[in-house]
This record gives C-alpha cells, structure tokens and sequence, in this order.
C-alpha cells in the first residue's frame, strides 16, 4: 500500500511531537529532521512547524525542558549546530560568525 506524502508527514509530525515530548536526545531528533528532509519538507516549513510548537508548550509547568529540546532541534534545522548535527545543507550560512 502506498502512503500519500500527506500520510507520511503525519506520521513524521506525531514521531517529532513524541520525540519533543519525550525530550529525546540530539541524535532520535536529527533522525526525525532527516526523514522530513527525505521526505521534501523544506527547512524553512519544519522551523516554521517548530516555531508554532514553542508558544503552545510554554503553557505547560515543564516548559524550561521541553523548550530547550525544541529549540535544540530548530538549531539543527537552521544551522546554528555543528556541521555533523546540521540536516539541511547550506541552512545557517547567513549567520553570523
């Protein structure tokens, strides 16, 4: 059965928001981020994605964690990583040294 990039991306969506709930580490959240790049998904959709993430768990009484690994998988996202963490090639090359 084949799955629609549609059905692919959810399923993507619920490991990533499992994996940030979870407070995976930096390796299981690069895996997650590679399988969206895999699948087509721009780097700029998944920070945006990312971004829309952060507001709705600050709500929460463990926010200090659970931000920190979202903000640690937007660094992968945008390049703001070492180069063996980074998922996106050329993500970050604006930024400043």
């Amino acid at each position: 059965m084949l799955q629609t990039t549609q059905t692919i991306l959810a399923d993507i969506d619920r490991d990533l928001l499992a994996a940030l709930d979870a407070r995976a580490g930096l390796l299981t959240l690069r895996a997650i981020l590679l399988r969206y790049k895999a699948s087509g998904v721009t780097a700029a959709q998944v920070a945006a994605l990312l971004q829309e993430l952060r507001p709705s768990m600050q709500d929460g009484a463990q926010e200090g964690p659970l931000e920190d690994v979202i903000l640690d998988a937007l660094d992968m996202v945008t390049g703001w990583c070492t180069p063996q963490l980074r998922v996106w090639d050329g993500a970050g090359e604006n930024r400043a040294s």
